[in-house]
């Protein structure tokens, strides 16, 4: 009562390999019959289909809603204990048992349903946040339409919050004080032997990864990891505007994405734009009604942000 639309949404992955068609299929698909191994790994994975009611890569049809349509989207989970889905809502939030979310965890042969008003006209992702299953192909579009003369959308009527942020690539050590370790976790001689093993087959306990600098003009505030763990908080209230002038100094192409807020200018295109090693872009993210607290949250919430090229890497 009181929903416009209605969509169903089962998340599964699809073993072809088990299928009582499996020798049709490669005789009907297959260049060669003859040189197809079945018990090859590559093939094996290749027929493992990360599906959206039986659709991958975009091609999962009829997810259209008018803006500020009351829209109920039930989640199914099934398979086997691979199927642990995250499944995210790109560019508008949705209504979780009173809880402001972007998504919700999916476990097999179990359901849930989120509600969501979309306040803004554009296509947008709704993904699989798993890794493999998101390369697999458990990817797809939504689109909201401007079907009726609707009010115009909200007005921010707070502050404009301006925030510098750097990404800059550092040397991280996982286990910093190692002498301490085998003494304080009561660690056995195998896992020594096993721990020096590694350390001569892998690159061991340290590894180049990426920080975020939150900087206020020319020094230095906090420091904390960007794209490997957390980076620095950003605070902002509903009605607020955030303008982050983001400075790429590491060595491949990043971005900036956050969950939950009203990205400006990716109406047009689900992508956030990217920033090329050594330029300087900036990111405006409004903070909208929706994004706020719900019936059952605590007073604030947190969204996370993240760099979206190569989503998995």
């Amino acid at each position: 009562k009181g929903i416009d639309r209605e969509f169903y949404l089962l998340f599964s992955i699809f073993d072809e390999n088990d299928s009582w068609y499996l020798t049709k299929n490669i005789e009907t698909f297959t260049g060669d019959p003859s040189k197809v191994d079945e018990n090859d790994a590559d093939f094996k994975e290749s027929n493992k289909m990360h599906a959206v009611n039986g659709y991958l890569f975009g091609n999962l049809p009829g997810l259209a809603m008018c803006k500020d349509d009351k829209v109920s989207w039930h989640l199914i989970g099934l398979g086997s204990h691979y199927d642990m889905h995250g499944v995210h809502f790109q560019g508008n939030t949705v209504d979780l048992r009173g809880t402001t979310r972007d998504g919700l965890a999916l476990f097999p042969h179990l359901a849930g349903t989120a509600l969501m008003q979309p306040d803004r006209v554009g296509t947008f992702k709704v993904v699989c946040r798993t890794f493999d299953h998101f390369v697999g192909g458990m990817k797809h579009l939504y689109e909201v339409r401007s079907c009726r003369n609707t009010t115009r959308g909200q007005q921010q009527h707070g502050a404009m919050r301006l925030y510098y942020i750097a990404a800059e690539e550092v040397e991280w050590d996982y286990a910093s004080n190692k002498s301490s370790a085998p003494n304080i976790y009561n660690v056995s001689s195998y896992e020594e032997r096993y721990s020096e093993q590694r350390k001569k087959n892998a690159c061991g306990l340290r590894s180049t990864l990426l920080l975020g600098l939150l900087i206020s003009e020319s020094s230095v505030v906090t420091t904390a990891g960007l794209w490997f763990g957390l980076g620095p908080l950003l605070h902002a209230e509903v009605g607020d505007s955030v303008l982050i002038v983001f400075k790429n100094k590491a060595s491949r192409p990043y971005s900036i994405s956050a969950h939950g807020v009203e990205e400006v200018g990716c109406e047009e295109q689900p992508e956030t734009p990217i920033t090329l090693p050594g330029e300087i872009n900036t990111y405006r993210w409004n903070v909208p009604e929706r994004s706020g607290p719900g019936k059952t949250d605590p007073n604030c919430i947190t969204w996370v942000y993240y760099s979206t090229v190569n989503f998995v890497k």
